[in-house]
């Protein structure tokens, strides 16, 4: 065999080997480059609308929860707080004032129901006891009449004397007079008991105005916890004007600059927090093999020489091309059937201190299959 023939012999030789090598030690693994770092991305915006007095924070800034980042205007919000405790105030005095109405009236009203009340049994028993009186005059009457034509008949025949009988007389014309005065008393006891049923039926009418005042009194009450809510709402509107961080992390830009006018629409921070992870964007036909779980070695092109373990931590539940913007619409007769991709979300076990893993970096993870139950 000649030179050149071994020589051929063996470049094709080292090729078989190398191809072979690559199949062997690419079996049970999938790489993509297409994955880049993720973090929680937090576009911070006010809460109310004014004037920035205050930047507290530059670019880049790491800062901690509840730190003070920028500050809006407070004035018109400690005016409008005064106003709403203003209005408070006066809410809970015509409360007050209603509650106090309503109770004052209900208590007169059954200071004047029992007054009434009273004064009807009082006229009753007054027309009671004088019609007893009149009763016990008509006896005495009757007996006065008996008498005097006992004593007529009497002197006539001479037996009593003309001043006896004229005395019998007399009582009888005295007794008959008390009885009109006891007439005329019974009549006035009768009166007052109308007058006392009258007061009795103004006291009834004057009970059907309990519901307005207890109207009154709802309405105040209403109108007191609506003061209060305003109340509540203006003091959050003060707390507002102070932007804070919500979480830990780091202030990646600042948007908006001191004197500016912001509100709800206008991102004033852009804050980057949480722990990194990765969204590997695999092709469809590279995770029929792999589970939740699967171990995960991912080189970053930042850090040629460091490699970065991890694990498959979810899939989501579409393709990427899915979720666009636009999503594809294929029920049109130009068809052309294209490999879609897959996000997975890859949780870093273990990341150094001194590595620094920002959003949009990329990565190479390589996922290796099945590596649950058969460890590499």
């Amino acid at each position: 065999m000649s030179l050149r023939l071994k020589r051929l012999f063996l470049l094709f030789a080292v090729a078989a080997v190398v191809i072979i090598g690559l199949w062997w030690w690419s079996m049970g693994k999938e790489t993509t480059d297409d994955a880049f770092i993720e973090r929680d991305v937090v576009y911070l915006r006010p809460r109310v609308t004014g004037p920035l007095v205050n930047v507290a924070v530059g670019d880049n800034q790491q800062v901690k929860a509840g730190e003070v980042l920028a500050r809006i205007d407070p004035q018109p919000f400690e005016v409008a707080l005064e106003n709403a405790r203003a209005r408070v105030a006066n809410a809970k005095a015509a409360l007050d004032s209603a509650r106090g109405s309503r109770d004052a009236f209900v208590a007169d009203l059954e200071a004047r129901k029992e007054q009434a009340k009273a004064a009807v049994s009082v006229a009753r028993a007054q027309v009671v006891q004088q019609q007893r009186t009149l009763d016990a005059q008509d006896a005495r009457i009757d007996q006065a009449r008996r008498d005097v034509k006992r004593y007529e008949a009497l002197a006539k025949r001479k037996q009593v004397s003309q001043q006896t009988l004229e005395n019998t007389r007399t009582q009888l014309s005295t007794l008959e007079s008390d009885r009109s005065a006891t007439q005329a008393a019974v009549a006035v006891a009768e009166s007052q008991v109308q007058s006392a049923r009258a007061s009795e039926k103004t006291v009834d009418a004057d009970d059907k105005r309990r519901p307005v005042l207890q109207a009154s009194v709802d309405q105040a009450e209403a109108s007191l916890a609506q003061a209060q809510a305003d109340l509540h709402q203006a003091q959050l509107n003060l707390d507002w004007t102070a932007i804070t961080a919500p979480v830990d992390g780091w202030v990646s830009e600042i948007q908006s600059k001191t004197g500016s006018m912001v509100g709800p629409q206008s991102t004033l921070v852009i804050l980057v927090s949480g722990n990194p992870w990765i969204k590997a964007n695999y092709k469809e036909t590279q995770i029929g093999g792999m589970t939740i779980g699967d171990r995960v070695s991912v080189e970053v092109d930042a850090y040629p020489d460091l490699e970065l373990s991890g694990h498959v931590a979810s899939f989501q539940p579409g393709t990427g091309a899915r979720f666009a913007l636009l999503p594809p619409e294929n029920a049109t007769g130009n068809f052309v059937k294209v490999v879609q991709r897959v996000p997975l979300r890859i949780e870093l076990d273990d990341v150094p201190e001194q590595v620094q893993l920002w959003p949009g970096m990329s990565v190479v993870p390589t996922v290796h299959l099945d590596s649950q139950s058969q460890p590499e």
